[in-house]
């Protein structure tokens, strides 16, 4: 008779199976997330693209670059006659502008711009809706790297004379980083006396009415939205929108800040509009020398490793490295500062 024949495998060879697995699983893993972020960033970048392309057709149509927040206010404000009565005054955001040329025709036309974007008749009876209009997501203002996705919706209370609640707004991870902020223009460089507004970027603020001419709202001067030829300093070297992702929730660096709720996240909130102040790394202080993705705050963040997508005025997407040189940044986002600071006299994007 033959001897008989082992089958099987040993617990030595199993146990060197099992680990040459586990080791390919530990090799491969980090490149397939890798590779999945890289179609996310793709993703994204095709996103600020389309918003890009959106508002120089807006240019093209006006013959201004959208504003990056639209108020006006009469005298006295929210009386018979004045503009949003009966509410305090009209108030949109930058994204308005932007829907008809983002296949969003049914939601501009939904919008009713002679109100607020925080109308609705659950406030004023018989006013329109126009939270109504804000709740529906829009795909091309939600980055695929930023966690919650399109479920993300921002509630909250903002004050314009009177509270004014909101509740269930669909978000957006872009933004407009308009300006500099008045605390932080000498720490970017800027000379002491210098006026935010002579620091606006590409899109800025479109502000009217004999209530902001009154100094109303303060810091706000009446203004329309640039033309192409207020650009100065180039388009190619104006930042037009940035990413400022992961709202409602709010995020430190990596780490998600548990029981704090950021409340201007909406895509028809206006206070997606901000000013650039950065922060000191790691917290939420400012100014500071960490301006891109330092925090979520009304502050340029995303959740790609060591960049932030942004779109320029000439259309073109770039992704800036986070460790880019404030003085850099802020050169970047004004329109028309050349030769203000050394960083203004050449700008270049790190």
């Amino acid at each position: 008779m033959s001897p008989s024949r082992r089958t099987g495998f040993t617990l030595v060879e199993l146990l060197v199976v099992i680990a040459i697995i586990g080791t390919l699983v530990g090799l491969l893993l980090p490149a397939v997330q890798a590779a999945r972020e890289a179609a996310r960033r793709s993703a994204c970048g095709n996103n600020l693209k389309q918003l890009g392309l959106a508002a120089l057709n807006v240019e093209s149509a006006t013959k201004r670059l959208p504003a990056s927040l639209v108020v006006e206010l009469g005298l006295p404000p929210g009386t018979s006659g004045q503009p949003g009565f009966p509410y305090p005054g009209v108030v949109h955001a930058w994204t308005i502008a932007l829907l008809p040329y983002m296949e969003q025709q049914t939601l501009f036309s939904a919008y009713n711009q002679k109100l607020p974007w925080m109308s609705s008749p659950s406030i004023v009876p018989g006013t329109p809706d126009n939270q109504a209009v804000l709740r529906n997501p829009i795909p091309t203002l939600i980055c695929p790297s930023a966690p919650g996705g399109a479920e993300r919706t921002v509630s909250g209370v903002f004050t314009f004379a009177a509270p004014f609640p909101y509740q269930r707004l669909a978000v957006t991870d872009y933004a407009t980083n308009s300006s500099i902020n008045p605390g932080s223009i000498t720490f970017f460089g800027y000379p002491a006396g210098t006026q935010q507004a002579a620091l606006f970027s590409a899109m800025r603020p479109a502000a009217r009415g004999a209530g902001v001419a009154a100094g109303l709202v303060p810091g706000l001067q009446v203004g329309e939205a640039h033309r192409m030829a207020a650009i100065t300093d180039g388009t190619t070297a104006t930042i037009l929108l940035c990413e400022d992702a992961g709202r409602p929730d709010f995020f430190i660096g990596v780490a998600r800040q548990s029981g704090v709720q950021l409340n201007d996240g909406g895509w028809g909130h206006h206070e997606n509009d901000y000013g650039l102040d950065g922060a000191v790394a790691g917290t939420r202080t400012a100014p500071g020398n960490c301006v891109i993705n330092c925090h979520n705050d009304n502050e340029t963040f995303a959740f790609h490793p060591g960049v932030a997508g942004h779109v320029f005025t000439d259309g073109s997407v770039r992704f800036l490295a986070d460790s880019i040189t404030p003085q850099v940044y802020a050169a970047l986002l004004t329109a028309s500062c050349a030769g203000m600071t050394p960083a203004e006299t050449s700008p270049v994007s790190e």
